[in-house]
């Protein structure tokens, strides 16, 4: 017979049926999605009104509500937040990640105060006696975590988790390209819109992540400040290519290039591999010039995705407003598999 822990486990089971909302600046990417014997379903999705988050945390107002229509409406929904002020890292531990090593996470995370923090981590290489353990961990401030939970309003759906959305895209990823190319060397990208995450997997392993002050508002702030037009304006000419912005891209670029490209060359030569892809999600993929200038600069092939990659979309669940947008929900995605993986 299992432990009283284990028992209690089997009654807290994951969601079969869940809402996943993104929430960005420019409104709330929600998807409704349902896993069963036959797999996982897509049977909603939709962009939202956003929501003001409170920018300073000691701004009692709190947040505006996200107001979920009938066809997104599940029980529970999931959380994904932009996360800048969260901590990320992958922490490599000598031996067996047991309960010791667990207490000394908060030190390893390099947290002045713990207590302000909410920590999760996953595991994602079991170390031995001398090898080594590898995780991935994560610090989220209370005050974020706090605010982002508030945009939902009292009743259903009710919060189910909370999850840093470059993390959720990379779980989105896994399901996708990651899977198709999981005897590979290869990298995946998030560009949100004032940060970037990049990680390399091995063989489906996760090698490295690095997360980047710079996003799609970066490179329209460039373009509005290159050709002197207003944002709505830059946003236009970044999507429809009738200028060639490739100087301005570029220019935000350099600095993530390199440090992509340092990383790349760090993890070939630690696993003895060569990655032979990079795949990117997020605002960047609006943009054929932003692809293709990222892809002259790293020197290897690059290319976006679909997030419903491998998962069935039921009729009419993509509105055709949102047709060709599909890159905005990555992370939506990928916290509702995170959360079915639960199950």
């Amino acid at each position: 017979m299992g432990s009283f822990k284990e028992i209690i486990d089997k009654f807290k089971r994951g969601p079969s049926d869940i809402v996943a909302l993104d929430i960005t600046d420019t409104g709330v990417a929600a998807v409704r999605m349902r896993t069963g014997n036959e797999g996982v379903s897509v049977l909603a999705a939709d962009i939202l009104p956003p929501v003001q988050m409170p920018e300073d945390p000691a701004d009692t107002s709190g947040p505006s509500l996200i107001e979920v229509p009938p066809h997104l409406a599940a029980r529970h929904a999931a959380l994904t937040i932009p996360g800048e002020d969260a901590i990320v890292k992958i922490l490599n531990l000598p031996g067996q990640f047991d309960a010791e090593a667990e207490d000394k996470l908060t030190q390893n995370l390099g947290l002045d105060d713990p207590d302000a923090y909410r920590i999760a981590y996953k595991l994602i290489i079991e170390g031995h006696s001398r090898g080594e353990s590898r995780l991935l961990a994560v610090a989220i401030p209370d005050d974020t975590s706090s605010a982002a939970v508030q945009t939902l309003s009292v009743g259903l759906p009710v919060p189910y988790s909370l999850e840093i959305a470059g993390l959720c895209a990379l779980s989105a990823f896994l399901h996708g390209p990651g899977a198709e190319h999981a005897e590979n060397s290869i990298g995946a990208m998030d560009f949100g819109e004032n940060s970037s995450t990049f990680a390399i997997f091995n063989k489906g392993v996760l090698a490295l992540i690095r997360r980047f002050n710079a996003g799609s508002n970066t490179i329209l702030e460039k373009i509005q400040e290159t050709l002197g037009v207003d944002k709505e304006t830059a946003q236009g000419i970044m999507t429809d290519g009738a200028f060639d912005i490739s100087q301005a891209v570029g220019d935000v670029l350099e600095p993530l290039v390199k440090q992509i490209m340092v990383s790349r060359d760090f993890v070939e030569r630690r696993e003895d591999c060569q990655v032979s892809k990079i795949y990117v999600s997020g605002g960047l993929v609006s943009s054929r010039d932003a692809l293709d200038e990222l892809k002259s600069s790293v020197g290897i092939d690059v290319e976006s995705w679909d997030p419903f990659t491998n998962m069935t979309v039921l009729p009419d669940a993509i509105p055709e407003h949102i047709t060709g947008k599909e890159w905005r929900f990555a992370a939506p995605v990928g916290a509702a598999l995170a959360a079915f993986e639960e199950r």
